[in-house]
């Protein structure tokens, strides 16, 4: 089962992620934190699998906090999650390192994301060149002029 962090400052939203990914059956949580700091000491320790990280954290950016956290743990795939639109934000964290951009709408197939979007980072790991296909899905769908 995959080990998770969330990291988000609100804590209501921390709650509703934590509990969603935890009552699907397929993913363990194995940390919470609120802030960079919390979020550096949690995945270093956890190494998780994967840290679905906001994008804003209070005063922090949660794209600043990508390259540390990989330091710490270069085999947890980072997740952006948030509720900004897509475009801009999400290109910028994929430069800086995250594998996959959710906005916070997607909360109901959110497991199921995670699932098939670390089943890819893994073979990523070993070499192979993939996209992760929530990604690619978001992508597909018709945009609004």
């Amino acid at each position: 089962m995959p080990r998770i962090v969330v990291v988000d400052d609100d804590r209501t939203i921390r709650d509703v992620v934590s509990l969603t990914l935890r009552s699907s059956g397929q993913i363990e949580v194995v940390g919470l934190a609120a802030d960079g700091g919390e979020a550096l000491h949690v995945v270093q320790e956890e190494q998780p699998d994967a840290v679905l990280l906001d994008l804003m954290l209070g005063a922090e950016r949660g794209t600043d906090l990508i390259v540390p956290l990989l330091k710490s743990a270069p085999r947890t795939m980072i997740a952006m999650m948030t509720s900004v639109p897509a475009e801009l934000e999400e290109l910028n964290a994929l430069r800086a390192g995250a594998f996959v951009y959710y906005e916070k709408t997607m909360l109901s197939a959110l497991a199921r994301f995670i699932a098939d979007d670390l089943a890819l980072f893994q073979r990523a790991l070993g070499g192979e060149d993939v996209v992760a296909p929530s990604s690619l899905r978001r992508r597909s769908e018709p945009t609004s002029s």
